[in-house]
């Protein structure tokens, strides 16, 4: 006897034929609890120098309660300044923002930038801050002692600003002497992985020192690259090598020094044969998480980046990302085409996502946990680690005659 349709809807609930037959899978509800902290994976730009009067900040405080925010120098659409203006005015912004999101979230933010030193220093000499030097200048130098006391004086200045983690120190290996976005740029220590290594252990330990937070990036390697992934796609697969570049990370992570982990834009066909680092399971789950027996706190690099926004959307990138593994996701707002509605869009897209099953409720709980044990390893404001204190001598003061502690005063 055949069996029709009708025997097959008398077995099925009406919805759950329509969504049978529509290749649908069902909606869920998302928990009220989890669905009010999904601001907490954003880690958000914004325009602006202060906060009275700025709306753009108060959303994403009050409103959207985003994680964390992050302060660049100068606007890129705009060329002006963006958040930071002179040591006073970063002060008092940073103390306004943490007041405001205390009393309309009832907790802080953390706030980020980059302050790696040298040609990438958002407290930058133009904005009224000591010049500091670079990691090529460092890694040239080969002088630990010297990275350590720049890393503690460039945490002391963050620290003063009310910027409690640095997107720093980059790891890449210098592997290719035409790329253009890290070694060209004097961003990258050496291209020898022993010297990257040394010279960011001893930075994480000068920005600890300071009681600041910390990001090895960009993972999990960029410094083979010919492509910029601000501009579009970059496509490492012929270039990368993963046993040097992954070196740093499997040192540093098997010492327990490792903050965070910044992800990379970066395509290897040889690991995952379809999306970029940020995107990538095999990459975020698999070797960074499973392979290098990382168990912190993954942000990503902004996914507002041609790289990623021209071929997935920042919808669609957002979602990917915190399958592949990433808890933390970076949206700058500080491009050439300003889009302020993509931090809700995003929210939307997550939401949607649980509701749908693309992401499950323990992926992202997951996420939180970890951004949870991130917040916990900040050191006190000013604390100094004891075992700098014994390396460096003088009770910790950075005074003396020797070259890496007068580099303290410029």
């Amino acid at each position: 006897m055949r069996r029709g349709p009708s025997n097959i809807g008398r077995r099925l609930s009406p919805l759950a034929l329509i969504l049978l037959l529509a290749g649908c899978a069902p909606i869920r509800p998302v928990d009220p609890a989890l669905s009010a902290r999904l601001g907490e994976l954003l880690l958000v730009g914004f325009r602006g120098t202060e906060v009275e009067g700025n709306a753009e900040l108060r959303h994403l405080l009050c409103d959207l309660k985003v994680g964390g925010v992050i302060l660049y120098e100068r606007d890129v659409a705009t060329r002006g300044p963006r958040n930071i203006s002179s040591p006073e005015q970063v002060k008092r912004l940073t103390t306004d923002l943490r007041a405001l999101a205390r009393d309309c979230a009832g907790r802080v933010p953390l706030i980020a930038a980059d302050n790696e030193g040298g040609a990438v220093m958002r407290l930058s000499a133009r904005a009224g801050y000591p010049p500091t030097l670079g990691h090529s200048e460092l890694g040239e130098v080969d002088d630990l002692a010297l990275t350590e006391l720049e890393a503690r004086r460039i945490g002391r200045m963050l620290r003063e600003a009310g910027i409690d983690w640095n997107l720093a120190p980059v790891v890449d290996v210098a592997a290719n002497p035409f790329n253009t976005v890290l070694v060209q740029s004097g961003r990258t220590f050496s291209q020898s992985p022993e010297r990257v290594t040394a010279h960011a252990r001893a930075y994480l330990r000068g920005m600890h020192a300071a009681g600041i937070l910390t990001a090895l990036k960009h993972f999990p390697g960029h410094g083979s690259s010919f492509e910029d992934s601000h501009l579009g796609f970059v496509d490492v697969t012929k270039t990368a090598d993963p046993t040097a570049e992954l070196a740093p990370y499997r040192a540093l992570i098997g010492e327990g020094a490792v903050d965070a982990v910044m992800t990379a834009h970066v395509f290897n066909r040889n690991v995952d044969g379809k999306h970029p680092a940020t995107l990538s399971a095999p990459t975020i789950d698999g070797m960074l998480r499973r392979e290098l027996g990382f168990s912190g706190l993954v942000v990503s690099d902004d996914l507002l980046m041609e790289g990623i926004v021209s071929r997935y959307g920042i919808e669609e990138a957002a979602v990917r990302a915190l399958g592949a593994g990433v808890d933390l996701l970076l949206l700058s707002h500080n491009t050439l085409v300003q889009d302020t509605s993509a931090t809700g869009r995003v929210l939307g897209a997550i939401r949607q996502a649980l509701a749908d099953g693309r992401l499950s409720p323990e992926q992202v709980e997951a996420a939180l946990a970890r951004l949870q044990g991130f917040r916990s390893r900040q050191r006190a404001q000013g604390q100094s680690d004891p075992g700098t204190k014994a390396r460096l001598g003088n009770g910790g003061r950075d005074t003396g005659s020797d070259p890496a502690t007068r580099a303290l005063s410029w």
